[in-house]
């Protein structure tokens, strides 16, 4: 890896570990459940959600987001910026249940988050990178544990088969389309990383943590990872989309000539 990629990478993993505080601080500032009425349950379920959220990725920043910078090559860099664009996702969600204020993309405006995506998906075509992604999530994953964090490994597993299931649709695809549908694939990736952490602390953390952390996994693979494969865009969908934008400003008469 020349210099310069050096220090793309090392700003790409120093991104990620912002984003990781803006998590922190968006945490902060959820409410404090108590009582055992149903709308306290409901909220008490909504906020541990988000806390496993910022569990995943303060595992992530003990696993793999420590060898950031210097440890980061160019296909790191690829998994690193996964994870940015996942925790800030997060950050948006953890804000929209909190009382704090502000904007959701403190530093990353979203004309900024989705030209992230484009090259991320960019790089994410090349082939051999996509491949090496999917192998290092693999060597991440590691063999099936025993007891209950095997549901949540099983959960992994075929989440990152999915990836090889629609290999095709994004590897040595045009970019100018896939682009249009990459944030599924982005959030994949970044999901795995995550899930992987959690994984990898419930394997080598004291035994008194080890119950915590199987059911923080299984959870987070739960709601984020059961989802069907990643599909990327065609040249088709990218044709209807502008079809559709046409038509809904021709119904409206205030958004003719706009930038909506």
């Amino acid at each position: 890896m020349s210099a310069a990629d050096g220090r793309m990478a090392g700003r790409q993993g120093d991104a990620a570990r912002a984003a990781v505080a803006l998590l922190e601080s968006a945490a902060a500032g959820l409410p404090r459940i108590t009582g055992d009425r149903p709308e306290d349950v409901s909220s008490a379920e909504e906020v541990c959600d988000r806390l496993i959220d910022l569990a995943a990725a303060r595992a992530w920043l003990r696993t793999a987001g420590a060898t950031a910078p210097e440890g980061v090559d160019d296909t790191g860099e690829v998994m690193h910026g996964c994870v940015c664009w996942v925790v800030r996702e997060d950050v948006v969600r953890t804000r929209s249940g909190s009382a704090s204020t502000g904007g959701v993309r403190d530093g990353l405006p979203v004309g900024a988050a989705h030209a992230l995506v484009t090259r991320l998906v960019t790089a994410l075509a090349d082939p051999a990178r996509y491949d090496e992604v999917c192998a290092r999530t693999r060597s991440s994953l590691g063999p099936c544990p025993q007891g209950r964090a095997a549901a949540a490994w099983d959960v992994a597993d075929g989440a990152l088969r999915g990836l090889g299931t629609t290999r095709d649709e994004w590897a040595g695809a045009d970019p100018a389309h896939t682009a249009a549908g990459g944030w599924v694939l982005v959030d994949r990736v970044g999901r795995l990383q995550l899930a992987c952490a959690l994984l990898t602390e419930a394997r080598t953390c004291p035994p008194e943590d080890a119950p915590d952390l199987v059911n923080a996994a299984r959870r987070y693979t739960w709601n984020w990872l059961r989802q069907p494969p990643p599909e990327a865009a065609t040249e088709i969908h990218v044709r209807r989309t502008a079809e559709l934008v046409a038509w809904i400003r021709r119904s409206g008469p205030a958004l003719q000539g706009s930038g909506a």
